[in-house]
């Protein structure tokens, strides 16, 4: 039976039809800005193939009615907005009917555009774009909040899965979470945790976070579109393992835990009368890193975390969204605590699935790094995406012993300010305390005192007194890392010295390239490559070309 033609135009309609020769990708940013001025509003009831006159044309023939049109609005809007789309038969035409909610804060689209409504001279309705002025006001009349503990308005309290609740008081007492949450009743505790809110409407509707977190998967789909996760195996250029899962993310992370346990293997290091066991992924840092993508990935966009484990070599976690405003590669381990979804990432911590104390990053270092494996490495990272990598190498097992051994001695393992400085020097060799200060983010009074605090431990050798006294790394830790002659150099040649002589070479020939350094002054490929670094910073040679190609310079009053 076809449906009753809609009464049209009201304040609350909005009618929009899209000519023919336009494309498709045009049609859907049209009708996310569209979308977004009803937002902005009081909300309402988007239609397509409706003239302003009430005439019913159609959709046009050539739009796809395949495609996920909410989950296209919620990709070009920011927040993202969740409407609910219909198909009627008006008058033996097809017609599209979008009910869109009324937003709580301002929605703009992905690249910064903003619509809100106004009343002509007539009195009718029509979208405008929004000033500075518009927006200001807006965010004054409302309280804008976190994202993820807004109320979802294409959600009910029936998306929430008791079976899911269930699981997250187990978790609870598995994880050794905040005890108080598992004396509460199930509303109480999807209170504590923000799991419901109240909409503008006085209906309780699940959070984001409450959805992610005890939504039935196809609540999630329609709600949610953009969450997503994909665990991907490579043995070389064979795929072993290929899935990809929209479920709640507790379910996820037990999902994901199950596939990781059977390919965890461990070396065995014989300290004393006890065998200390070595994993090639620690399941800590692991967890830490895969929470820390779900509970700060942009959950507007519709991509996927991604966990793609490349067995003997490493295991990358990427999520959608770069690093949140104030946070970057260089200040990961120094900036406060800062989430993108508040509300999702303080349930995983009081949960007891993440980092209480928001210092996840720091535990994931200290795992590596006290493994004997190198750092965890952000450096494919962008402005869209964060992505992590981790080493799953065989672990230096000296190294460990040589932690092992210290922790003995001194009563209490390394900290991690002083595995990063021994991974720092053996990285780039010798440097002084402001050197390194600047490399770490660190003041210098505090990397002094650590320093000071190794070379009294033997692990770091020092040279010159003062402002230019420079470190690197012992003997015995060279030993550690098979590299004793690196020692024997490093022993001989200060930072300074290196510069002269790299200089020097450079005076020699028309241009320097990384593996002259390598060849002629026997520096070794991170040495070289941070040394280059340090004179162009300076001023002292110019760099030409990218990638392999990159060659360098003295500048022309040299």
């Amino acid at each position: 039976m076809a449906a009753e033609a809609p009464q049209l135009p009201t304040s609350e309609t909005l009618t929009v039809e899209f000519k023919g020769d336009r494309k498709e990708q045009l049609k859907d940013r049209d009708l996310a800005l569209a979308a977004i001025c009803l937002a902005n509003a009081q909300g309402g009831t988007l239609y397509l193939g409706i003239e302003d006159n009430g005439t019913v044309t159609g959709l046009h023939s050539g739009r796809d009615r395949r495609k996920n049109l909410a989950a296209v609005i919620a990709e070009f809007t920011t927040p993202p907005l969740g409407v609910s789309v219909e198909y009627l038969e008006l008058n033996e035409h097809t017609v599209l009917q979008i009910d869109v909610p009324v937003a709580q804060g301002t929605v703009f689209t992905r690249d910064g555009r903003c619509q809100i409504r106004s009343l002509d001279q007539q009195g009718k309705p029509f979208c405008r774009p929004a000033s500075a002025v518009d927006v200001m006001r807006r965010s004054h009349q409302q309280l804008e909040l976190d994202w993820s503990g807004e109320p979802l308005p294409t959600a009910t309290l029936a998306d929430l899965n008791p079976a899911e609740r269930q699981r997250l008081r187990s978790m609870v007492r598995t994880y050794k979470g905040d005890p108080t949450l598992l004396e509460l009743s199930d509303d109480e505790l999807d209170g504590a945790l923000a799991l419901v809110g109240i909409d503008a409407q006085g209906t309780h509707r699940p959070t984001a976070a409450g959805l992610l977190l005890l939504g039935h998967e196809s609540a999630i789909r329609r709600c949610l579109p953009g969450h997503e996760c994909g665990f991907q195996v490579l043995q070389g250029t064979e795929v072993r393992i290929n899935h990809f899962w929209r479920s709640p993310l507790l379910a996820l992370v037990e999902q994901i835990e199950q596939r990781i346990d059977p390919l965890l293997t461990e070396q065995e290091l014989d300290v004393g009368l006890f065998r200390v066991p070595v994993p090639n992924l620690s399941k800590r840092a692991f967890r830490e890193a895969f929470l820390n993508a779900l509970a700060h990935r942009d959950y507007t966009r519709l991509a996927a975390v991604h966990i793609t484990w490349q067995l003997g070599d490493q295991l990358v976690i990427s999520n959608p969204g770069g690093f949140v405003r104030g946070v970057s590669i260089d200040t990961l381990l120094t900036t406060p605590p800062r989430s993108r979804n508040l509300a999702l990432a303080d349930a995983l911590k009081r949960i007891g699935l993440a980092e209480r104390t928001g210092r996840g990053v720091d535990r994931i270092y200290q795992e590596l790094l006290e493994a004997g494996r190198a750092a965890p490495n952000y450096r494919q990272s962008s402005l869209d995406d964060v992505v992590l990598q981790l080493s799953t190498q065989p672990a230096n097992l000296q190294l460990v012993a040589l932690w092992q051994a210290q922790q003995r001695q001194g009563g209490a393992p390394l900290g991690l300010l002083s595995l990063l400085l021994l991974d720092t020097l053996h990285e780039q060799r010798r440097l002084t305390t402001a050197q390194l200060a600047e490399s770490l983010h660190r003041e210098e009074p505090t990397i002094r005192c650590h320093l000071e605090q190794l070379v009294e431990a033997e692990l770091v050798a020092a040279q010159g007194q003062g402002r230019g006294r420079s470190y690197t790394l012992s003997q015995k830790v060279y030993q550690a890392f098979d590299q004793e002659a690196g020692y024997q150099r490093q022993a001989a040649l200060s930072t300074e010295e290196i510069d002269q002589r790299i200089l020097q070479l450079a005076r020699e020939r028309e241009t320097l390239r990384r593996r002259d350094l390598i060849q002629a002054l026997g520096l070794e490929e991170n040495q070289a490559t941070h040394a280059l670094q340090r004179l162009c910073k300076r001023g002292a040679l110019i760099p030409e070309g990218v990638g392999k190609g990159r060659s360098y310079r003295l500048p022309p009053s040299v």
